[in-house]
């Protein structure tokens, strides 16, 4: 693996399986050192026991990604001669960070619950309770028709204009724009203080509300003008909901004592093709 900045490689998981997914009160994301370094090998687990931090060490990862969090609840102490304090020793005297990624992952699109889903052979697979939502967010910038296309395109990498099973979702309507460049400006289209008229695009797109800050940072670094005309708005609508379970329908009917053995057959299976896939590389 290439070495990276561990929070390149926290943004990018976060970006499938943010850290608002998660059920309240649960403990994920940062939980033992630091991120601020350079990451050349990751280690994942269920757990974070001594003999995984042991296993890290021997293989020189300098982060470890655990289902379940290592400190769920506020520590009173940390002993090293009990078992959760001597892994906190081990991974701070090596140089260990440790991230938890716990409801959120089973949340999270194409996470724990929808690949156990699919190990069972579900159909119909539906979020078995709702707990998560996000309102949504619309953009309309003005843009000259020369690069209403690349503006668009920008957005859409950005994470703008993704509704249900559909993405690079925007709508656009001509005008003419007007303004004047005062003395002090630097127009990429005009001459200063001398009143400009330009054929512009009005282009809108709706997003998450999380994604406020990186849609606008794209659409300025996008936009060809100094000062960008744009509107933005929340809207009264919720973007897709997320849940945790799943509930499905088996594609025959089977008694309780044949389900249970394909529970047992399948995810066996799944969890050899997961083990190795992890020894091949």
């Amino acid at each position: 693996m290439k070495d990276v900045n561990g929070h390149e490689i926290i943004q990018l998981f976060e970006s499938w399986s943010p850290k608002s997914y998660a059920l309240e009160g649960d403990s994920v994301g940062l939980q033992i050192g630091r991120l601020n370094k350079s990451i050349s090998n990751v280690l994942i687990t269920l757990d974070v026991t001594e003999s995984v931090v042991l296993e890290a060490i021997e293989k020189n990862c300098q982060l470890i990604i655990s289902h379940h969090p290592p400190i769920y609840i506020p520590l009173k102490h940390v002993r090293t001669d009990l078992p959760t304090g001597r892994v906190v020793e081990m991974c701070i005297k090596h140089d260990i960070a440790v991230y938890a990624a716990h409801t959120n992952l089973d949340v999270a699109p194409g996470g724990v619950n929808d690949l156990l889903a699919n190990a069972l052979e579900l159909t119909e697979v539906n979020v078995l309770d709702e707990t998560y939502s996000e309102q949504l967010m619309k953009l309309a910038v003005y843009v000259p028709v020369t690069h209403a296309s690349l503006l668009r395109e920008s957005l859409a990498q950005a994470g703008a204009g993704e509704l249900g099973n559909y993405d690079s979702c925007s709508f656009s309507s001509r005008g003419l724009g007007r303004f004047q460049p005062l003395s002090n400006s630097n127009p990429t289209i005009g001459t200063p203080n001398q009143l400009e008229e330009v054929e512009e695009e009005k282009v809108e797109v709706v997003f998450p509300a999380s994604l406020r800050s990186k849609i606008i940072k794209v659409m300025y670094a996008t936009h060809p003008y100094e000062e960008p005309a744009y509107d933005l708005w929340r809207l009264n609508i919720d973007s897709e909901k997320q849940g945790i379970g799943r509930i499905g329908i088996l594609n025959e009917a089977q008694t309780l004592d044949a389900f249970a053995e394909k529970v047992k057959h399948n995810l066996v299976f799944l969890l050899s093709v997961l083990l190795e896939t992890v020894l091949q590389k």
